[in-house]
């Protein structure tokens, strides 16, 4: 139940309508726009990439009708906060199975509902019914028997009101937020691209398997464990040139596997099976405290030192144009693509001596400390800006608004 509330409280089921399904398959529709969950922004909790898929193609889970103004909210995982309101333009479209459709009744504004399903308070109410490991979710009815405050409607359409007004300065705050953050990622982009050009027009370009030790594919299949076992490294774990722990899986690996698979500082894992976009992505590996394997969506390449220094080579690997050329050589599918060992190792690459490499790289090192200090800043206000959403809730649901 939300707490501290001087409102009556009731359970959504007794709030919302009946929602419909429908195969998009059958009907006589050529194609439709396919909201799934990846199409939520859990930041802005709207709906910004939706799909448009042929009817003939439709997935076996496009089969909830949506309408404007409906609340949306996945089931799976739910603490991922994967909520939304409908818009105009998603009117009648068809929306994934894994989300709880809530329709406002009559006691009730679509806008009071959608405030307090994407608050902590009505989390906490859902979360704990989770089920499963892999893929923990809840059933529809255990969101719609989740319960909200509810004030009259004319009190309800006031607060609404204010909570729009105070949130809109939030928003404001979360948009030049993500300019900065934007504006970040163009820099870097942008030194990387110069890093290329300088170097290419200065320097003798050779293959990559010229200054490679190794390449290898990764761990295939795996039995996964979290909170055991050895870090369990995924194409996750590279963004934006750097490697990012937060999604860490470990796996019991034997010790053949820890002898074949390991990583060490100074490796390069690239991105082998990836979406178009992303396939080649790379990253250095930095010193780790605990063992670590890859996954097979990944390889390894183990630099000669002796000829480069790691990190140049990942900020070469990394240049748009070293990454036009290799996605050029990948072999797409319908949403993925993919590279071999042998278009990674003949792609060319630009080699400075090792003084003027050790020179750039301490260039671009300084760059990216001030871009990651951006970063940081960004992720800071970030948490800042949803603490501040939450307590305009909080005081809202508490009639203090």
């Amino acid at each position: 139940m939300l707490v501290e509330s001087p409102f009556p409280v009731e359970a959504l089921c007794e709030l919302v309508e009946a929602t419909e399904t429908r195969d998009p398959r059958r009907g006589p529709a050529l194609s439709f726009e396919y909201v799934d969950i990846a199409s939520i922004c859990n930041r802005r909790f709207q709906v910004t990439k939706p799909k448009k898929i042929a009817a003939n193609e439709a997935p076996s889970r496009a089969r909830k009708l949506i309408r404007e103004n409906d609340v949306i909210f996945a089931t799976t995982r739910p603490y991922l906060k994967s909520i939304a309101m409908v818009p105009s333009y998603l009117n009648e479209q068809i929306c994934s199975t894994g989300f709880c459709v809530l329709r406002a009744g009559p006691r009730v504004l679509p806008e009071w509902i959608y405030y307090c399903v994407t608050s902590d308070d009505f989390g906490r109410q859902v979360t704990p019914l989770m089920r499963g490991a892999n893929y923990p979710a809840v059933t529809d009815k255990d969101v719609r028997s989740a319960k909200i405050p509810l004030p009259p409607i004319d009190e309800q359409r006031r607060i609404v009101s204010r909570i729009n007004e105070c949130l809109s300065r939030v928003e404001e705050i979360n948009s030049l937020n993500e300019s900065v953050h934007s504006e970040s990622q163009s820099l870097t982009q942008a030194l990387r691209y110069d890093l290329w050009q300088t170097v290419t027009q200065s320097y003798r370009c050779c293959e990559l398997r010229d200054v490679a030790l190794t390449v290898n594919n990764g761990l295939y299949k795996p039995k996964k464990y979290y909170g055991a076992g050895a870090l369990f490294i995924r194409m996750f774990n590279i963004v934006d040139g750097q490697m990012s722990f937060d999604k860490e899986a470990r796996v019991l690996a034997t010790d053949d596997e820890l002898k074949q698979y390991s990583l060490q500082a100074g490796d390069i894992v690239v991105s082998r099976v990836n979406s178009r976009e992303l396939v080649g992505k790379s990253a250095v590996v930095p010193s780790l405290a605990e063992p670590a394997v890859f996954e097979a969506m990944i390889m390894r390449l183990r630099a000669d030192t002796k000829k480069t220094i790691p990190s140049f080579l990942a900020a070469i690997m990394n240049a748009p144009q070293f990454l036009h050329n290799l996605r050029q050589r990948a072999k797409h599918a319908i949403g993925q693509s993919s590279i071999n060992q042998d278009d990674l190792l003949s792609s060319l690459i630009p080699v400075p001596s090792m003084q003027q490499q050790s020179r750039l790289v301490e260039m671009y090192s300084a760059f990216q400390q001030a871009a990651h200090a951006v970063h940081e800043e960004g992720v800071d206000q970030a948490v800042k800006s949803a603490c501040l959403r939450e307590s305009i809730l909080r005081k809202a649901f508490a009639g203090e608004l």
